[in-house]
């Protein structure tokens, strides 16, 4: 008689938030909720963070009030799940600053003013192509115009801030939070995705990083500023000049260092809310879903009205998140499954 035995099922990894002992788990709602209360305080003191430093330091401080206190477990899911990240993220900040020589070496690209002063104050970007997309795609709507200028026709008045411009500041500003906050969620809900999760926000970053490289492109604002399109308000800077508000840097930069005015195909701030959208599709209810694609069409609004993005920026930006999303699931998990769970489900 032939007995058959059963594969043993896979060991699902343990996140940090179960590991830790009985003390630390009843001290880390306390901790989590100070850690909140401070950060919610500082910002509204000080500014909207941006920094990759500074929002390092504050997620280092929310996963160590998550392990309740307990050092020891800390630093090891530290190192193990989140300095590979980061390093990552700190690589794309510095190389992004310089991205733009290449393309500039590859093909007879205009000089740009960019309003800077001295050297720093030109660059040189593709101006047209993604201007004649958005005017083939969209002039039939907006009497031929680019939808920025349009939004801005209808809607934009010089030295006065409306209620929807106040809106467009905690839109824009969440591109430094949300996808690094999804990161912490999955650490802590759901650790069997978190490391898939990672690589897709690697991926994402260094393609477009790439690209950025290869095609140096110039936005609405800066079309503007060069005479391509009519005047361009970069709408997002001038409300926080109105409303007083400002922006907490990263500590490590020097000047313009990490900025680049040209990093604009893809649009990274609409890439990441694709990919927080696509990669939670299987994992969230039909209403985060709703309110997940309302958060793409408010930050697509923002960066086309703002001025700092054409519409097909945006849909760049999606494509390459979803490119990143299906990527890194068929690498990881191969094709019958996405996200761990069965396709299709």
């Amino acid at each position: 008689m032939t007995g058959t035995t059963t594969a043993p099922a896979p060991e699902v990894p343990v996140s940090p938030w179960h590991a830790v002992g009985p003390r630390a788990r009843a001290c880390r709602r306390p901790l989590l909720a100070v850690v909140v209360l401070a950060f919610l305080a500082v910002t509204l003191w000080y500014g909207y963070p941006t920094g990759r430093d500074v929002i390092t330091g504050w997620v280092a401080l929310l996963l160590l009030a998550a392990c309740g206190g307990d050092v020891r477990v800390w630093a090891r899911s530290v190192v193990r799940d989140w300095l590979p990240l980061t390093a990552v993220l700190f690589l794309y900040d510095r190389l992004r600053g310089s991205a733009d020589a290449l393309g500039a070496r590859l093909a007879d690209l205009p000089e740009l003013a960019n309003g800077k002063l001295g050297p720093e104050g030109v660059d040189r970007a593709h101006v047209l192509p993604q201007l004649r997309a958005d005017e083939v795609l969209f002039g039939w709507l907006t009497g031929g115009e680019v939808p920025t200028v349009w939004l801005q026709e209808q809607l934009y008045v010089r030295d006065t801030v409306h209620w929807y411009d106040l809106l467009l500041v905690p839109v824009y500003m969440s591109h430094f939070i949300v996808p690094i906050g999804l990161a912490v969620w999955l650490w802590i809900r759901r650790y069997d995705l978190y490391a898939r999760y990672a690589w897709t926000l690697v991926t994402l970053t260094l393609l477009t990083l790439t690209t950025y490289a290869l095609f140096p492109a110039a936005p609405p604002w800066m079309a503007g500023y060069n005479g391509y399109l009519p005047e361009v308000a970069r709408v997002i800077g001038e409300v926080l000049r109105a409303t007083g508000g400002t922006t907490v840097s990263s500590f490590v930069q020097q000047g313009e260092a990490y900025s680049n005015s040209v990093a604009a195909v893809p649009s990274l701030h609409s890439g990441f809310p694709a990919m927080v959208l696509l990669f939670t599709w299987p994992l969230v209810r039909p209403w985060v879903r709703a309110l997940l694609v309302a958060y793409i069409a408010a930050m697509t609004f923002t960066l086309t009205y703002g001025g700092e993005h054409y519409v097909v920026d945006a849909f760049a930006g999606w494509a390459y998140a979803a490119f990143a999303v299906w990527l890194v699931a068929r690498l990881l998990t191969g094709r019958r499954t996405v996200n761990g769970l069965p396709a299709g489900s």
